[in-house]
């Protein structure tokens, strides 16, 4: 994916793949029609054994025919699946719930909104009705959270995307929108603050295999930085064992951190708060003996 995807409301990605979509075998669908054409014609068993014999090649580019016709078939039925749907697939799915598409919006950020405006239809004031209407505000809004602090109080928290000029500007668009005569529900109080960064710091010895480049602690110290990048979103909760997965990788021979609270075992996160580099201090200790 070319967009971060933790967002505060996400689709659940890790589904199983629909039963609807047909399994892509060609010698699978080659063995089956085969079978078919010798249950209708035996005399033919010895002529099929020849990879040469014309009606063996016919078989197979019938096989292969049908392979394309599942595989289309497949990508029809994705379509139609919020999950998978892309492109223009996912302009309809959005011009169905009332969501369309922000000028430059890509897939992954609009597919997210689209289930955010699908909860959202559940009532005006929802939790998702406040988020959704915040990130359609600007693509410059990475993340929106929004949070009930006391009875007849909403907070929306939002987190702009690195390149945002003028995160200020950003709060007060949001802030009018979600306070529009149409925003919110009569007798609620809506207030919109920037969420805040929370440096993670990790300091931690390696040891390199035989085979690893020299400058492997400077790569994994890039690799972690993109990760935890991809990774954040407000709220939630970095855990010691995602970061030692980071950092243990191709060419890493062992991994120990130094003290126990960078990083900690656990740092949970508030829901104002998204997780950033803080100070990473990765100590090559050379090859592992």
């Amino acid at each position: 994916m070319t967009e971060p995807t933790a967002l505060g409301t996400t689709l659940p990605t890790t589904l199983p793949a629909p039963l609807v979509l047909e399994p892509l075998d060609f010698e699978h669908i080659y063995t089956a029609v085969r079978a078919d054409l010798l249950a209708r014609a035996p005399e033919l068993q010895g002529v099929l054994t020849l990879e040469s014999e014309p009606l063996t090649k016919l078989l197979q580019a019938f096989a292969y025919r049908e392979l394309l016709y599942r595989a289309r078939l497949n990508d029809a039925m994705r379509s139609f699946l919020l999950a998978y749907a892309s492109g223009s697939d996912l302009d309809h799915k959005g011009q169905f719930y009332g969501c369309p598409r922000m000028t430059g919006e890509g897939d992954d950020r609009y597919r997210v909104r689209i289930g955010l405006r699908i909860r959202a239809l559940a009532g005006n004031g929802t939790k998702e009705a406040y988020e959704e209407m915040a990130m359609a505000t600007s693509l410059d809004i990475r993340d929106a959270v929004a949070v009930q602090v006391r009875p007849g109080y909403v907070q929306i928290l939002i987190w702009p995307q690195p390149h945002a000029a003028d995160p200020e500007a950003l709060r007060t668009a949001v802030a009018e929108q979600v306070n529009s005569p149409r925003g919110r529900p009569l007798g609620v109080s809506v207030s919109v603050q920037l969420a805040k960064p929370r440096p993670i710091d990790v300091h931690a010895h390696i040891w390199r295999t035989a085979a690893a480049p020299l400058d492997l602690a400077q790569r994994l110290t890039t690799r972690l930085q993109t990760a935890l990048s991809g990774h954040a979103k407000l709220g939630g909760n970095v855990a010691r064992s995602w970061i030692t997965a980071q950092l243990h990788t191709d060419g890493v021979a062992a991994v120990r951190f130094v003290g126990d609270t960078e990083p900690a075992e656990s740092t949970p996160l508030a829901s104002n708060e998204f997780p950033v580099p803080g100070v990473v201090r990765l100590i090559d200790k050379g090859v592992q003996a």
